[in-house]
């Protein structure tokens, strides 16, 4: 099963550089009107613009179910929720990625052609906000008639509405929280597990055009080898990817191939974004800060601390001991897509990778090795290599990411109510529940943990997988680990989100490509060289986040 490639984030555009017309809605809540008469009897029709692949035809569904899972929901949920709400039209349309969205809103901004509904990142709202084309939902949620009762307004995990509410900086909300996910660190447990020489785990093989193709091929371990421990800090991850490539020669002897990709690394971080963004607010380094009154007090990230992490970042880069998606072989030339680090954890060439918890299932390879999820570890500085003191786990946090849902207010009200109904009945328990289970997704409603099919993912998520067991039986435990992480991480108050504003999506774009610039630099290898290189990078990286 293979997932859908996530492309970086485009920057939203600038709201200075915003000058949209046309637009067939108006910005703000002043306009609303609180909803009167039988909800059930709104006529109306909503049209929702998403991701969810649609099938071209009967064959092509058929010829891979799998691809469909998501269209598959939303027809289920439309189908049950016009038995409730029969008058009221739901519209979807497939866009392709979430910037393909965002550039078919931007789009469609200048001439009113804009969806009820859109799929969304943060970054792309503020846009939409200073065109003034936002319903902006507080008031559809207070609503007497179809608004949110008490019990529904706590049963909504308020971590995500309170970031949702907050992330833009007005206390309002221009989008709410739909398929929310986090970051975990994924491992090889079955190479960790190993005490001694020999192999960790066995190979696998498939059927492909009448020829077997392996899967997995066991990495073999010297006599060295011995347990590893889980890395609960980023200090632990570098001692660990060091002690790898010493205990499996044969796997790190040839590290990249002759286009410079790492075919093989103890540690991979996919998002170079994240990574950077990460590093920061634990290491409590200035990034953003949406309150400052002029660029240079809201694009932070270009001073000297955050060098100095990219510095060592960089040493770590080049000694072969961690690389993010970027670095890993490009399987698509023409689309420039790399291979996945889970894919590469099941073919026995990464042990440790970052990834997003909606990638669970994408472990569960059948046999061969058994993964292992886990919480990320903790970045400070005192990780460093040169540095003193000890790295603790004491400001541990996860960013928080996952798409959300804007809504585009509309001259017809109706339109309005409707796609707030629909948004409420998307996200009850049970829809809540499914989209999880399907998807590795976190459920938006605490008692979605309460329904049959999430307590199965959490009780299964109980019993270690083993290197024989089957797919299913992998993806189940994977994805049951996944929400489990999301109730940890809630339980410890691990999550943040970055400022959202004008310039957070350039930024957010341009730290992305800094780190890209100083992993794939080739020649920078004595500390001179790549101090140079650093602090060249951010230079240009500043420049292009401020659009200067």
């Amino acid at each position: 099963m293979k997932k859908p490639f996530k492309k970086r984030i485009l920057p939203a555009l600038a709201l200075g550089a915003v000058m949209f017309t046309a637009v067939s809605c108006t910005g703000g809540n002043s306009s609303y009107q609180n909803f009167e008469g039988d909800p059930t009897k709104l006529t109306t029709t909503i049209t929702w613009w998403n991701n969810y692949k649609t099938p071209k035809n009967d064959a092509d569904y058929e010829s891979n179910k799998s691809s469909f899972k998501e269209y598959d929901f939303q027809k289920n949920v439309i189908k049950k929720f016009n038995e409730i709400y029969p008058n009221i039209t739901v519209n979807t349309e497939y866009k392709g990625s979430y910037n393909d969205i965002q550039k078919a809103v931007s789009g469609g901004l200048s001439t009113g052609t804009v969806p009820n509904i859109a799929s969304c990142y943060g970054d792309h709202v503020a846009a939409y906000q200073a065109a003034g084309a936002t319903l902006v939902m507080d008031d559809p949620m207070k609503d007497p008639t179809i608004g949110l009762s008490k019990e529904d307004n706590s049963d909504y995990n308020q971590t995500y509405f309170n970031a949702e509410k907050n992330m833009y900086g007005e206390k309002q909300f221009l989008s709410l929280p739909y398929s929310k996910s986090a970051e975990t660190l994924g491992i090889n447990a079955t190479v960790f597990e190993k005490d001694g020489a020999g192999k960790c785990g066995e190979d696998t093989f498939k059927d492909k055009n009448g020829e077997k193709t392996p899967v997995y091929v066991a990495p073999e371990a010297a006599a060295s080898k011995k347990t590893y421990e889980i890395p609960k800090t980023y200090k632990d991850v570098i001692a660990t990817a060091r002690k790898m490539k010493t205990d499996f020669p044969s796997v790190f002897e040839n590290q990249k191939n002759a286009d410079g990709y790492f075919e093989a690394v103890p540690f991979c971080y996919d998002s170079a974004e994240n990574m950077f963004i990460s590093f920061l607010e634990m290491a409590e380094i200035p990034y953003t800060d949406a309150t400052g009154k002029s660029i240079d007090k809201q694009v932070l990230f270009n001073n000297d601390d955050a060098k100095e992490m990219m510095i060592n970042l960089k040493k770590w880069n080049n000694e072969g001991l961690i690389a993010t998606q970027d670095q890993l072989p490009i399987t698509d030339k023409a689309k420039g897509y790399h291979a996945y680090s889970s894919d590469m954890v099941k073919e026995g060439k990464i042990f440790m990778s970052i990834t997003s918890t909606a990638g669970a299932r994408y472990f569960a390879l059948d046999g061969g090795f058994k993964a292992k999820l886990v919480e990320t570890p903790t970045f400070t500085k005192e990780c460093y290599d040169n540095a003193t003191g000890t790295a603790t786990t004491d400001n541990h946090k996860v960013i928080s990411q996952g798409p959300s849902l804007t809504f585009f207010r509309k001259d017809d009200a109706n339109q309005n109510y409707g796609s707030w109904l629909f948004y409420k009945f998307l996200t009850n328990t049970e829809n809540s529940a499914t989209l999880a289970k399907m998807t590795s997704y976190f459920p938006l409603r605490e008692s979605s943990y309460e329904t049959k099919e999430v307590k199965d993912l959490v009780t299964a998520a109980e019993t270690e997988a083993q290197a024989g067991d089957t797919y299913s039986k992998k993806s189940s435990i994977y994805t049951g680990t996944s929400l489990k992480l999301n109730q940890t991480y809630t339980k410890n108050n691990d999550y943040f989100v970055s400022d959202v504003f004008s310039l957070s999506s350039s930024t957010r774009t341009a730290v992305g490509d800094l780190v890209e610039t100083v992993f794939n630099n080739k020649t920078a290898k004595t500390d001179e060289e790549i101090e140079k290189l650093v602090d060249d990078a951010f230079t240009s990286a500043y420049k292009t986040a401020i659009g200067a």
